[in-house]
């Protein structure tokens, strides 16, 4: 039978009514929920355990039972810097470790190979975590001692520190401080990988040695499982290695492939940093490897998992693996023009040297500097709270000097941000401190004039000559080490017979053993003066080329600068950060050449 209409309607709006105030409450229960899932999230205390396996290569993971690296994600990285660049370091354990604690390569940190006598020059992660919390815990664990070394100005960060003794060892003390204590951030280093690929190589003994890296991995892994368990944490776990190795796994240093690959795993999804290759990159060297992660983004996911905001003055060189990405694989694409991949539309703000420079659509991916400077030049790039960052040497080496000190056996370089470098031709290395500012306390007599200097080069034991750019030159006494009184005087065809002419055109000079001497000139051409009959040989000045001058043809006006090494080398520097070693016996440039000026082939020079 049907319900009055009246009736129809009151159940109705009856119904619709409770309908309402269940859409009603179970709104206000979403929100709720919503709201204490939130709460729940962020109330949690983060922690970080980073976590370094020392050699161990991403490709042999899978040849091996890895139980507990499987329960992370593990992508692909590099270590080493960017080849060719400022950033560019060994691929071995003091500088790889030193960047992965403090987020910034060679360049910054200032650490080159394994020697303890090194130290970094920047702040690493303990500091800023101490510095943003002095609350924060943080604790390392080194197997590998030196790793403290090198951080040792930065040991007041840590609260607890242990190091030596084996990785069962370092094992023992990182689950006591995980269970007994309350640290915020834990770094445990594991060395028994690497020890074993440099006795071993490549083979069942290194595989071994990889599972037994694991299974201390799972039990420090445990170990935070249990604080997840019982306390309201919320962990990262990072796990990293400082470098690869080279294809027979015996050892590792340079710059291949092999030895430049890493792996970074998580237990966090990522983000598109982590999560994807980039393959627009402007540089392609190694298969492609820069589009991957880069060792220096550790230290920016672990500050980001602590939300510790990361300051542009850090200058970090990667963006964070988790959490908002920031301007993306950050080079030089050519002396001038930045590059950055973006996963995300906004605008990112261009600090120079610490100092903001623009703002441009993070998209557009590129920004042309049109105002370099000479010398170190840093960009920083901030996008998202999230820094990349990146340095590029705009100096040219103007000059080189031979000394006159056989057993230190020392050669001089001037730069044309008016610094010089004193290099050891034995230790084939700049010696510490250096560069400094060419002044009169440095080079007396010169100082005056340190902004014309053109070329330089030894006349004899005891004398050298600088070539100023005005048409004046300067003699130098090296045994008491000053410029001659009288000094600068004009090049005229009565101290320079045959050279009045180019005089203001030199850009290089170079004693040839004695006999001649050779002037470089910036139109690509040569003077050969006998240094026997005090004149320019007739004849000159001639064509640079690959007959007269083999191999180095091609770079003839590029020269900058060219210094004598010894009997049977001497090298030519060029205006685009390369330079040639010529074989002076041979009478020809050797193959190979040029090769990039950096802290591999003229370790400190720039």
């Amino acid at each position: 039978m049907r319900k009055p209409p009246f009736i129809q309607q009151v159940i109705l709006i009856t119904i619709l009514l409770f309908i309402g105030c269940q859409n009603e409450h179970e709104i206000h229960r979403t929100k709720e929920t919503k709201k204490r899932v939130v709460l729940e999230k962020t109330s949690k205390k983060k922690k970080v355990l980073l976590v370094g396996i020392d050699g161990l290569q991403i490709e042999k993971i899978s040849n091996t039972a890895t139980p507990n690296l499987d329960k992370l994600l593990i992508k692909k990285g590099f270590s080493g810097g960017i080849t060719g660049t400022t950033s560019e370091q060994k691929t071995k354990s003091g500088p790889g470790w030193t960047t992965i604690l403090t987020g910034v390569w060679l360049n910054k940190h200032g650490v080159p190979n394994n020697s303890s006598s090194h130290k970094s020059k920047v702040k690493s992660v303990f500091q800023f975590i101490k510095e943003h919390d002095n609350n924060l815990e943080t604790a390392s664990v080194a197997t590998w001692s030196p790793i403290h070394d090198f951080l040792r100005d930065q040991l007041q960060f840590i609260n607890y520190k242990h190091q030596g003794g084996s990785d069962d060892n370092a094992v023992k003390n990182s689950v006591n401080e995980l269970t007994n204590h309350n640290p915020d951030f834990l770094f445990v280093h594991l060395d028994e990988v690497d020890g074993v690929g440099h006795s071993s190589g490549f083979g069942s003994s290194y595989n071994s040695a990889i599972s037994r890296a694991d299974k201390r991995l799972g039990t420090i892994m445990n170990a935070v499982e249990n604080r997840i368990n019982t306390k309201n944490e919320d962990w990262l776990i990072i796990v990293t290695t400082d470098h690869g190795r080279e294809n027979s796994g015996y050892g590792h240093g340079n710059q291949t492939t092999s030895e430049k690959t890493i792996f970074v795993g998580m237990n966090k999804l990522g983000n598109a940093e982590f999560n994807n290759y980039i393959g627009t990159i402007p540089n392609k060297d190694f298969n492609g490897i820069y589009g991957n992660i880069a060792q220096t983004s550790i230290i920016p996911t672990v500050l980001t998992h602590l939300n510790i905001p990361i300051k542009k003055e850090w200058q970090l060189t990667s963006t964070s693996l988790i959490g908002e990405v920031g301007a993306q694989k950050v080079m030089m694409k050519n002396s001038n023009t930045l590059y950055w991949h973006a996963s995300s539309s906004g605008n990112i703000e261009i600090y120079r040297n610490n100092q903001f420079l623009t703002s441009v659509n993070s998209l557009q991916g590129y920004y042309v500097d049109t105002a370099l400077s000479k010398g170190d030049t840093n960009y920083t790039l901030l996008l998202n709270g999230q820094t990349s960052s990146v340095t590029i040497n705009n100096t040219n080496i103007i000059a080189g000097l031979d000394w006159n000190d056989f057993i230190n056996n020392k050669a001089y370089f001037f730069r044309d941000d008016i610094k010089y470098v004193r290099y050891n031709k034995t230790l084939d290395k700049a010696d510490s401190g250096y560069p400094i500012q060419t002044n009169n306390s440095s080079w007396p007599g010169l100082g005056n004039y340190k902004n014309l200097i053109s070329a330089a080069f030894k006349w004899s034991n005891h004398k050298g000559f600088f070539f100023l750019n005005d048409g004046r030159y300067i003699r130098y006494d090296m045994n008491t080490d000053t410029a001659d009184a009288g000094y600068p005087i004009t090049v005229t065809n009565q101290n320079w017979p045959g050279l009045e002419a180019y005089a203001k055109k030199i850009v290089a000079a170079i004693n040839w053993n004695n006999s001649k001497a050779y002037f470089f000139l910036n139109d690509g051409t040569y003077l050969r003066y006998s240094i026997t009959n005090d004149k320019v040989d007739s004849g000159y000045p001639k064509l640079i080329n690959n007959s007269t001058w083999p191999g180095l043809g091609n770079y003839g006006a590029k020269i900058t600068a060219a210094v004598d090494w010894n009997l049977t080398y001497c090298y030519f520097f060029l205006n685009n950060n390369t330079y040639i070693k010529y074989n002076k016996t041979l009478d020809k440039a050797v193959s190979g050449y040029p090769k990039p000026i950096n802290n591999s082939t003229w370790p400190g020079l720039k």
